[in-house]
């Protein structure tokens, strides 16, 4: 199941932290209510500097071969996909794992968000 992949830039760790409750309550009553809730992944950055540095075009890159694909069998067949070098492919795979946007099995890499269906906000 993919989710949305939410990303929000200059906001307040108060901020999170009720928009977190907020979330969790919600989840809550869905499930009561016998609703499922689309999953969201809710990444946050202090200012724009951070996000810019963070989400480069070729990580970005990465997440849309990879959610494209389903799986990928190891990080040197995305870095013959993407035709890039395997250690520039392999540092940001370590990043985006990092954080949480790629998953391993193994050597396989998965992506469970659509970054399709991305939303900024910022405060």
């Amino acid at each position: 199941m993919t989710g949305m992949l939410v990303f929000r830039v200059g906001v307040s760790l108060e901020e999170i932290d009720r928009e977190i409750v907020a979330n969790v309550e919600a989840a809550v009553a869905a499930a009561e209510q016998g609703r499922r809730i689309e999953p969201k992944r809710l990444i946050s950055f202090e200012n724009w500097t951070t996000f810019f540095r963070y989400m480069t075009p070729n990580r970005i890159a990465i997440l849309e071969h990879v959610a494209a694909h389903d799986t990928i069998a190891s990080t040197r067949a995305l870095s013959i996909a993407l035709d890039r070098d395997y250690s520039g492919v392999h540092a940001d795979v370590a990043e985006l794992v990092k954080r949480g946007l790629l998953e391993r099995d193994g050597r396989a890499l998965r992506c469970e968000i659509d970054p399709d269906r991305a939303e900024l906000a910022a405060a």
